[in-house]
């Protein structure tokens, strides 16, 4: 019975994401259904909050969670959505690229905690900018073991040395390719560079190539869309390069709205049918972000790997792993700190407008209770 509610979803997912007009419509309509259901749900939970004596218990290293490993934040584009442009311009970012070692602290530590999925993906930057990422997503899939190692990129370098070759051969579990669609003139605008050849080409041989070893890696297309999805669905590269692989391991999706990167990102830097995601009601209730780890490339670490506002060496930053293990600094004083500091009304400075803003609820609660 469950293969066959698989198979009707696929089926589905695969219908409205490759039919113009009913991708037009699914999209458009899940704006506004996501502000109504946003409203309601904020609206229940501000009645329903999870205490902080709750959530003390889950303060720890959950193996049921995500950590993330930013291995450079280092990016090879300039997206009008992102902050990264912005924050290399006014100078406030401090780039670099994760050692081997550092990297390795990081991935033993988290198998050691039974840790299962590891991203390789920074808060800005693109892991193939990377000279060592392929020594990395060696390490953790055959020497920690971690079962699904995870990055997105923007596809522009993996053509490069047979990147996406090599990404594949090596096991990687998933793949997500962020582009803009498959307008040339469109990508030059939101991406900011002429690479569209580049990504179109490695996208094209990724899926090629992944295909023909059987899917081992799940690929996921995120276009991040100036075009409606119907004019990317239609163009003449996706009919060619894309959609002849689409399958249950490999799918496409269109951005909804985007995140304003704590005020950031204005109005004015979208295009298109480019839409901003609305502020949410601000609840005396901590983020679930907050429960997620992430090593910046100088074994900094930091709390909420999705999100920054003028850098990532910021008020979210709780420890250093050459200073502490990371289970000792997930159950320690700084990030607590934090958390509880959200039932004071008191939210760090990079948390204070972000429209990523998701409180923490019994139900994820449960969902993320530790399996011994």
């Amino acid at each position: 019975m469950s293969g066959l509610v698989t198979k009707l979803s696929w089926r589905i997912y695969h219908y409205v994401h490759t039919h113009g007009l009913v991708a037009d419509v699914v999209y458009k309509g899940a704006h506004f259904f996501q502000n109504l259901w946003r409203a309601l749900q904020y609206r229940w939970l501000s009645r329903h909050k999870v205490s902080a004596e709750a959530l003390w218990p889950h303060r720890h290293l959950a193996a049921s969670g995500l950590l993330i490993t930013g291995v450079t934040n280092i990016c090879n584009a300039k997206c009008t959505f992102c902050a990264y442009p912005k924050v290399v311009e006014s100078k406030t970012l401090q780039t670099g690229v994760m050692s081997l070692d550092t990297f390795k602290k990081a991935a033993d530590e988290w198998a050691a905690a039974g840790g299962k999925d590891l991203d390789l993906t920074p808060v800005v930057g693109d892991p193939l900018i990377d000279p060592g990422v392929l020594d990395k997503v060696k390490y953790a899939v055959s020497h920690a073991l971690i079962e699904k190692v995870t990055l997105t990129t923007n596809a522009i370098l993996l053509d490069h040395n047979d990147n996406y070759k090599k990404l594949i051969d090596l096991g990687i579990g998933c793949v997500c390719i962020s582009t803009q669609g498959t307008s040339r003139e469109a990508y030059e605008k939101v991406y900011g560079v002429k690479k569209y050849d580049e990504a179109m080409s490695g996208i094209r041989h990724l899926l090629e190539y992944n295909h023909a070893q059987g899917e081992p890696a799940r690929i996921i297309i995120r276009f991040r869309n100036d075009q409606k999805p119907s004019e990317i669905i239609h163009a003449p590269d996706f009919m060619v390069h894309i959609k002849p692989f689409l399958s249950e391991r490999v799918r496409v999706n269109f951005t909804v709205d985007f995140d304003n990167w704590g005020g950031t990102i204005k109005p004015e830097d979208m295009s298109g049918s480019m839409k901003m995601r609305r502020l949410p009601p601000q609840l005396d209730v901590p983020c679930q972000a907050l429960f997620g780890y992430a090593v910046r490339h100088d074994g900094n670490v930091r709390l909420c790997g999705c999100r920054l506002v003028q850098n990532d060496l910021d008020d979210l930053v709780v420890g250093n792993i050459y200073q502490h293990t990371l289970s000792e600094i997930a159950a320690g004083e700084n990030a607590w700190k934090i958390i509880q500091g959200f039932y004071a009304g008191q939210r760090p400075q990079t948390c204070r407008n972000c429209t990523l803003y998701r409180p923490v609820t019994r139900k994820w609660l449960a969902q993320r209770a530790v399996k011994k």
